[in-house]
C-alpha cells in the first residue's frame, strides 16, 4: 500500500510562492508611494513575462485571472460599495 501524499494543488503551490515573494516585497516597500506603485507595476510586468516565457498557462486563462485580480484590488482599495465616495473620483 502506497503512503505517498497527493501532489500539491495549484492553490497550495501559489500560497507557497506568495509566502516567499512576500519576503522580497517587504524589503522593497515603504520608500515612498511612488516606489510602491513602481513595485506593483514591476511585479505585474514581470509576472506577465514569466507566464509568456515559461508558457505557464494559456493566454485566456491569464487574461481571466488578471481581470479577477482587478476586481479584487478594487474591493481591497475602497470596497465594493458602489456608493463609495471613491466612485465619484474623476480618475475612477
Amino acid at each position: 500500500m502506497s503512503t505517498a501524499s497527493p501532489p500539491p494543488t495549484l492553490d497550495e503551490i501559489q500560497k507557497q510562492h506568495e509566502a516567499r515573494i512576500q519576503t522580497v516585497v517587504a524589503e522593497l516597500t515603504g520608500a515612498s508611494p511612488l516606489s510602491d506603485q513602481a513595485l506593483v507595476r514591476a511585479l505585474i510586468h514581470r509576472a506577465v513575462h514569466l507566464a509568456a516565457e515559461r508558457r505557464a498557462g494559456e493566454f485566456c486563462g491569464l487574461a481571466t485571472y488578471l481581470a479577477e485580480m482587478v476586481g479584487h484590488a478594487h474591493g481591497l482599495m475602497h470596497g465594493a460599495d458602489p456608493q463609495s465616495e471613491k466612485h465619484s473620483d474623476i480618475v475612477h
